[in-house]
């Protein structure tokens, strides 16, 4: 079965493009910068998915507290995804790994990892709110029923690729327009934006062959 075509940006500026959504390039290239550090904190004696885990956690973090102290957004967990949200509450920003075709702009990227309903919901913009919304907390923020269908939730994507000593982070930010099975079929608009490129990998620290003594007191 093809696969369709991905839709692509109206122009090259990406610039330009990121403004129009009140973002900037400086403010997201930190954020996978942030998350490939923490990647490298995992050791293979954590479980398999601490660096993946690690890393987008710090994609969040990042995202939020550069929108936050420079263009006033709010953190806003909204249908299970952690977001960043803009004043007007018409554009946030959330984090996704994707595979391959990740910021090439003929190609048709797909997340790399299953996502759950809510990212369905949000790319129908068919989001729904909790019965029972907790209580909201300083730089936080929430949005009704009727503010919610104008919400539109973008992703910052990146798939990483070692080369030797080096790795490159792929990455956009673009916005789901159909979501089938757990993964995107369907783009509404893409920004591919330029290559990050990282060096300094270092073979993770690894404990040495003999067991580690923790004394327990049993009582």
């Amino acid at each position: 079965m093809a696969v369709p075509l991905a839709v692509a940006p109206e122009s090259d500026d990406y610039g330009a493009q990121l403004a129009a959504l009140g973002t900037k390039l400086e403010y997201l290239h930190p954020a996978l910068r942030a998350g490939e550090f923490a990647r490298r904190s995992a050791t293979p004696n954590h479980p398999a998915n601490t660096a993946g885990t690690r890393a987008y956690q710090e994609h969040v973090r990042i995202i939020r507290e550069m929108h936050i102290q420079h263009e006033g957004w709010k953190r806003l967990l909204h249908d299970h995804l952690e977001l960043a949200c803009n004043p007007d509450k018409t554009v946030a920003i959330g984090a996704m790994v994707g595979d391959a075709a990740t910021g090439e702009r003929t190609l048709h990227p797909r997340n790399l990892h299953r996502r759950g309903a809510a990212t369905e919901r949000a790319a129908e913009a068919n989001a729904q709110l909790e019965l029972f919304p907790r209580p909201v907390r300083r730089d936080e923020i929430v949005v009704s029923a009727e503010e919610a269908e104008q919400l539109r939730i973008w992703f910052l994507i990146s798939y990483r690729v070692q080369v030797g000593e080096r790795v490159h982070i792929h990455n956009e930010l673009s916005l789901p327009g159909e979501v089938v099975s757990g993964y995107v079929t369907k783009w509404k608009q893409r920004i591919p934006l330029p290559v990050l490129e990282m060096d300094g990998i270092e073979p993770p620290y690894e404990d040495g062959p003999g067991e580690i003594d923790i004394p327990v007191d049993f009582r």
